[in-house]
């Protein structure tokens, strides 16, 4: 690992850090990337990262309304959030129903393609995870969790949502 020569300013040690972070992070996302398995990457095919992002929401909250997905997915307006939940629809991932509390509402929850597409998916990041983490004591494994959860402003929402 390179180290800063002394005397470097400060900026120019955080610039260097920033970079390196950069290169990990793609070096994570290739790594988690080739965890998944030839068919189950034929079968993610179409969907992209964040209809994946929100098959996950979903999953982990059982349905969400319009307004819950456009959450999720920092959306700028309902009708972004329509436009996925359509796209979920038509590749048959999610079914959409009112809500039965409010007939204003509409919901989404996972097809049972959906839920076995998301269930393997997350499978092989588990995998990609566990394999990377797998030089890590458990100590190492909760202080990296907890700095990258600092990063983030607070824990993650799947560990707030169940």
């Amino acid at each position: 690992m390179p180290s800063t020569p002394v005397g470097q300013p400060p900026e120019a040690e955080r610039r260097e850090l920033v970079d390196r972070l950069l290169a990990i992070l793609f070096q994570l996302r290739r790594r988690f990337a080739r965890a998944i398995p030839d068919d189950l990457r034929a079968a993610i095919g179409p969907v992209t990262v964040h209809q994946m992002q929100a098959l996950h929401t979903v999953a982990r909250q059982g349905s969400i309304t319009m307004g819950e997905l456009a959450a999720c997915l920092d959306a700028a307006s309902m009708s972004t959030a329509t436009q996925m939940a359509d796209r979920l629809v038509r590749l048959g991932l999610v079914d959409r129903s009112g809500d039965p509390d409010d007939r204003r509402l509409v919901r989404i929850t996972l097809s049972a393609t959906g839920r076995s597409l998301h269930d393997d998916m997350e499978a092989g990041w588990r995998r990609g995870i566990g394999d990377s983490l797998a030089g890590l004591s458990d100590e190492e494994c909760a202080t990296l969790v907890r700095l990258i959860e600092r990063v983030l402003g607070g824990p993650s929402e799947t560990e707030a949502a169940p």
